[in-house]
């Protein structure tokens, strides 16, 4: 058996634990996100370099990458390369990748895969990741403020025009299992990213507000389950 194969079976068993763990994650992500957001309406100028960032990406879209057929890769290229990275993660040989939004992205990668693969650009805004890692280095909190708000934007018209034109991601491994995990890590994911754009606390603060009430709802679970 390939160290691929040996993944992607424990990647397999972990699918529903994870979904559990996100159900659980679920009311602390949601408690995170309204704790930034209510920051964030009281100085809602702090924001405004992300909104535009996103308009910038949303204009050059519609202007210049829509228009053309030929320039439409550009659009998919972070959700196809965002399955990419998780197959190579995930020890998968990557032959070929192809992204259009005409005609829908695909990814060509050794072995069965997983739902790790499947989910990943729906879970992951890969562009932005990197933008906040490399905002460590360029102290320019501003100019990392509006890419961030670019590369969400190029996250969502990416997926958006590749899972409900084309893909058929969700389907595959359920649309119960992927709700979940798509919406607690999405929930998670904007939250963190208004806290670090906007300044309301730091990464590690925003990782303590989940921490807080998830341990209380599962501390409740604990002794629902088995109580003294």
């Amino acid at each position: 058996m390939s160290p691929s194969s040996v993944i992607d079976r424990i990647v397999g068993l972990l699918k529903w634990p994870v979904a559990i763990a996100c159900v659980v994650l679920l009311p602390g992500v949601c408690y995170a996100l309204a704790f930034v957001a209510r920051d964030v309406a009281h100085r809602p100028s702090s924001l405004a370099p992300v909104a535009l960032g996103a308009l910038a990406f949303v204009a050059i879209w519609r202007l210049y990458l829509l228009p053309r057929a030929s320039r439409h890769v550009v659009v998919t290229l972070e959700h196809e390369l965002t399955h990419s990275a998780f197959a190579l993660l995930t020890l998968h040989r990557v032959p070929a990748l192809r992204a259009t939004l005409a005609s829908g992205g695909h990814v060509r990668y050794a072995g069965r895969g997983n739902w790790l693969v499947t989910l990943a650009p729906f879970v992951v805004p890969t562009f932005a990741c990197v933008v906040i890692a490399a905002g460590h280095w360029l102290h320019a909190p501003r100019l990392c403020s509006f890419l961030l708000g670019a590369t969400l934007a190029w996250n969502v018209v990416g997926n958006w025009s590749s899972a409900h034109r084309h893909h058929g991601d969700h389907r595959e491994l359920g649309r119960v299992f992927a709700f979940i995990v798509i919406a607690c890590a999405n929930v998670f994911m904007l939250g963190l990213v208004l806290a670090y754009a906007s300044g309301a606390h730091s990464i590690t603060a925003h990782l303590v507000h989940v921490r807080h009430p998830t341990a209380a709802i599962f501390a409740r679970l604990v002794h629902w389950i088995t109580p003294a």
